[in-house]
C-alpha cells in the first residue's frame, strides 16, 4: 500500500492512499490538509490511481506543483514511483510503496533478494553463501515431503531452526477473514502468541516484516499488540496466485538477539520457496483425489448403465407376457374379466412409466388441471370391479363443478394402490361410500369404510409417487381422507435434506464426503473444532477426521455435550485402532481406519442410520409403555375413593332428597367415572399411523 508522509517539527507523519483523494489547505474538499498553510491551494492537487500506478495531477495553475525538483508537466499528470518528492506551495510530502520512516534495521520490510540485499565485503560474502547454504538444504528437506500437511508442519520447523527462532507460528486465512493457527513449534507458552495485527498487516502489504521493537514499532503502534514478547519477529505472508492463504511467524524472545536485514531476506527467500512448494503438494495431492474420485464415478456410471440396461430388457420382457394376459382376459365373465382387466390397465401403465423413467433423455412429466368428476370417473370405474367381485357396493356423491391438480406420472395408479389393498377386505354386502369436502388449497375425498379393516398400507412406490404429487393422506375413523392439491401453488415445498457435519482441516476430505452426501440425500455441512452455538439446525451425522483435528477427544466431547449434537451419531474417520476405547469414551459412536473407501463410508453412515432409528422406536415404545402403566395406575388409585365418594353421595341424597348440591357433586363423580374409562381406554387402544410416520394413540 503506498503512502504519503511529511514532517510537523521533528514528527514524522503518515497517509496511507487507499484510494484516490484531493491534497490543499480546505479540510472539507481535501483527505489530507494544511489549513494553517496560506500558500498552499484550496485544492492544489489530487492522486489518482491508473491501472496499477498512481498518478500525480496538479490543480492549481498559479503556484503549482513540483515532482522532484520539476513542475508537473502532462495534463493527465505524471507517474509516481518509490521516493518521489513532492512540493505544494511549501508543503515538502513524500511518496512511498510501503512504510515510511523505517530505519532498514531496527524495523524493515520490502528487502530484495539474497543477491541485492549483501554488500561487497569477504565478511558479506562468507554471510552470503553460509545463508545460500542452509537455504538450499532447508529448501531440500522440504521438498522431500510428499504429504501437504507433513510439509506444512516441516515449513515451519524448518524456518525455525534456520534463522534460530525460539518459537514459530503457521497461520492460515480462512474464508471469513479470521487467522486461524495450523501448527506451533518452539518456546511455545500458554496465553503468549502473535498478535493479529501485524498478521493483517502483512496480509494488507504483501510484504514479509523485521520488527527488533515490535512494541515501538510505528506500523502496528495504533493496534492491539497482546500476547508479544519484548524481542524480535519476522513474519511473512504465504501467497498462492495473488492471494494471501497463510503467514509464517518467527520471534526471538531476547531484547538483544535481534534479527538482521539479512536474516529477513532468508526468510523471505525461504517462505516463498516453500509457499510454491507447498501449492505443488497440494495440487498433487488434489489431482490424486479427484482421479481416484474420477475412477469410482466411472466405474458406478458404467454400474449404473449396465442396470438401466438390464432393467429396460426386463420391462421388454415383461410386455410381452402383459399383453398376452390381457387378450386371454378378454373372454373370462364379466365381473371376474373387468377387475382383471382393470389390475391389467394399472400393470400396464406402470410398465409404461417405467420404461420411460429409464430413459434420462425424457424430461418430467409437467403438471395438469383436472376436473373432480373426471378423476372420480376414473377412480370409481376401477374400485367397482373389485367391490362387485367382494359383493360390496360404492355409493358415490357427484363430484363438484371444479379442478384439482394433477402432477406428472401415474398418480391415478399410486391412488388406487392405495385404496384397493382395503378393498380387498371387505366382507360381502359391506358398504362404502365417498364424498367430497375442502380445505385452504386442497380438495378432499373422503371414502368412508365400515368397522374393522386396518389402515392403508403402501408400499414405497406409491408412497413416492403420492409425496411427488403433493398428495397427503390420513386415516381416522374408518375414514381415509385423501387430500389433492386445488393448483400448483398447493404443491407442498421439497423438503431441506438431512445434514452432515464434516469437522476436518484437511480441504480434500471435502470431495469425497460430498460424494458421500448427495449419495445418501444429505447436505454437506463443514464445521469448526468448536461446536457453533446454539440454535442448530439437526444433524443426522457428525463425522470428525482423526488427522485434520488438533485436539480429537476435546473436540468429540465439546459436540457430545452440545443440545444439538447430544444424541446425533458421531463417526470418527482416518484413526488408529489403539486410539478408539477413548473415543468412544469420549463420546463417539463408531470409527474408520485410515485407507478406507466411499463405499465403506457410505454403508457405515447407513447402519448408523438404522440403529438411531432403532433407538427412536425402542424409546418411544418404552415411553408409551410406562404411559400406559401410568394409566392403569392411575385408573386403580382414583376408582378406589371415587366409589367411596360415589356411595356416601347416595346415602346424602337419599337423607336430604330436597338438596340440588349433591346432584351436582353426582354428575362430578360420574363425569370422573367417564374420565378413567379414558384412562382404561388408553392402555387397551392401538396406536393409528400416519403417513408421514407419526402415530398416535387412537382413543375413540
Amino acid at each position: 500500500m503506498p503512502y504519503l508522509s511529511w514532517l510537523e517539527g521533528n514528527q514524522l507523519m503518515r497517509h496511507a492512499v487507499h484510494e484516490a483523494c484531493q491534497l490543499g489547505r480546505d479540510p472539507l474538499a481535501c483527505v489530507l490538509a494544511q489549513p494553517g498553510l496560506a500558500s498552499l491551494s484550496r485544492v492544489h492537487a489530487s492522486v489518482d490511481r491508473i491501472g496499477a500506478t498512481w498518478w500525480v495531477r496538479d490543480l492549481d495553475s498559479a503556484n503549482g506543483t513540483q515532482l522532484n525538483g520539476l513542475p508537473l508537466n502532462l495534463p493527465q499528470g505524471n507517474a509516481l514511483q518509490d521516493g518521489d518528492e513532492l512540493v505544494m506551495g511549501g508543503w515538502n510530502l513524500t511518496f512511498t510503496e510501503g512504510f515510511p520512516g523505517l530505519d532498514g534495521s531496527t524495523f524493515a520490510e520490502r528487502v530484495g533478494d539474497l543477491f541485492h540485499e549483501v554488500r561487497p565485503e569477504p565478511a558479506q560474502a562468507m554471510v552470503l553463501i553460509r545463508g545460500i547454504e542452509l537455504l538450499h538444504r532447508s529448501t531440500e528437506k522440504l521438498l522431500r515431503q510428499a504429504d501437504s500437511d507433513a510439509m506444512v508442519k516441516e515449513l515451519l520447523e524448518e524456518s525455525l531452526r534456520l534463522l534460530g527462532g525460539d518459537r514459530g507460528f503457521l497461520v492460515m486465512k480462512q474464508m471469513g477473514g479470521e487467522w486461524r493457527t495450523a501448527h506451533r513449534v518452539g518456546d511455545v507458552q500458554e496465553g503468549i502468541g502473535l498478535s493479529r495485527s501485524i498478521l493483517d498487516y502483512v496480509a494488507q502489504e504483501r510484504t514479509a516484516v523485521l520488527s527488533n521493537r515490535p512494541l515501538a514499532d510505528p506500523r502496528f503502534g495504533g493496534m492491539s499488540l497482546v500476547e508479544l514478547h519484548r524481542g524480535s519477529l519476522l513474519c511473512a505472508p504465504m501467497e498462492d496466485e495473488g492471494t494471501i492463504h497463510g503467514a509464517l511467524y518467527l520471534d526471538r524472545e531476547s531484547e538483544g538477539r535481534p534479527f538482521s536485514r539479512f536474516d529477513l531476506a532468508i526468510f523471505q527467500a525461504f517462505v516463498r520457496q516453500g509457499s510454491m512448494a507447498l501449492r505443488q503438494a497440494m495440487l498433487n495431492r488434489r489431482a490424486l483425489g479427484q482421479a481416484e474420485q474420477q475412477g469410482e464415478l466411472l466405474r458406478l456410471r458404467t454400474e449404473c448403465q449396465r442396470e438401466g440396461d438390464r432393467h429396460g430388457q426386463l420391462l421388454a420382457a415383461m410386455a410381452a407376457p402383459l399383453r398376452r394376459v390381457h387378450s386371454w382376459a378378454e373372454e373370462l365373465p364379466e365381473s371376474a374379466g373387468e377387475a382383471i382387466r382393470s389390475q391389467l390397465e394399472q400393470l400396464t401403465a406402470l410398465l409404461d412409466h417405467g420404461s420411460r423413467d429409464g430413459r434420462a433423455e425424457e424430461s418430467p412429466l409437467a403438471g395438469h388441471p383436472l376436473p373432480m368428476a373426471d378423476l372420480q370417473e376414473d377412480l370409481v370405474r376401477r374400485w367397482e370391479s373389485l367391490l362387485r367381485l367382494r359383493r360390496a357396493r360404492l355409493c358415490v356423491t357427484e363430484a363438484p363443478p371444479a379442478s384439482v391438480w394433477m402432477a406428472g406420472g401415474p398418480l391415478v395408479v399410486a391412488l388406487a394402490g392405495l385404496v384397493e389393498p382395503m378393498l380387498m377386505q371387505l366382507a360381502e354386502g359391506a358398504i362404502v361410500s365417498t364424498r367430497w369436502d375442502q380445505e385452504r388449497g386442497s380438495r378432499i375425498l373422503r371414502l368412508n369404510l365400515p368397522a374393522g379393516l386396518h389402515g392403508p398400507m403402501p408400499d414405497p412406490w406409491t408412497l413416492r409417487v403420492l409425496q411427488d404429487a403433493g398428495v397427503r393422506w390420513h386415516w381416522a375413523d374408518q375414514a381415509l381422507d385423501l387430500f389433492l392439491p386445488e393448483g400448483p401453488d398447493a404443491m407442498p415445498e421439497e423438503p431441506a435434506r438431512p445434514l452432515l457435519g464434516l469437522v476436518s482441516e484437511d480441504l480434500n476430505l471435502l470431495g469425497l464426503f460430498q460424494t458421500v452426501a448427495e449419495a445418501g440425500d444429505l447436505w454437506l455441512h463443514p464445521l469448526e473444532q468448536g461446536p457453533p452455538p446454539p440454535p442448530l439446525p439437526k444433524f443426522r451425522f457428525l463425522v470428525v477426521d482423526a488427522q485434520g483435528t488438533r485436539d480429537l477427544e476435546g473436540c468429540i466431547r465439546a459436540y457430545r455435550h452440545h443440545p444439538s449434537f447430544a444424541t446425533t451419531p458421531i463417526l470418527v474417520v482416518r484413526c488408529t485402532e489403539d486410539d478408539t476405547p477413548r473415543l468412544i469414551e469420549a463420546g463417539a459412536t463408531d470409527w474408520l481406519a485410515e485407507g478406507f473407501r466411499w463405499e465403506a463410508l457410505h454403508h457405515r453412515l447407513q447402519v448408523l442410520r438404522g440403529h438411531t432409528e432403532l433407538q427412536q422406536r425402542a424409546l418411544a415404545a418404552e415411553r408409551l409403555e410406562s404411559f400406559r402403566q401410568m394409566a392403569g395406575t392411575l385408573k386403580h388409585e382414583i376408582n378406589n375413593p371415587l366409589a367411596i365418594i360415589s356411595m356416601q353421595v347416595e346415602m346424602l341424597e337419599r337423607k336430604y332428597p330436597e338438596e340440588a348440591k349433591l346432584a351436582k357433586i353426582g354428575e362430578m363423580v360420574d363425569r370422573i367415572r367417564a374420565l378413567v374409562q379414558v384412562l382404561q381406554k388408553m392402555r387397551e387402544t392401538p396406536t393409528e399411523d400416519y403417513a408421514d410416520g407419526s402415530s398416535i394413540l387412537k382413543l375413540g
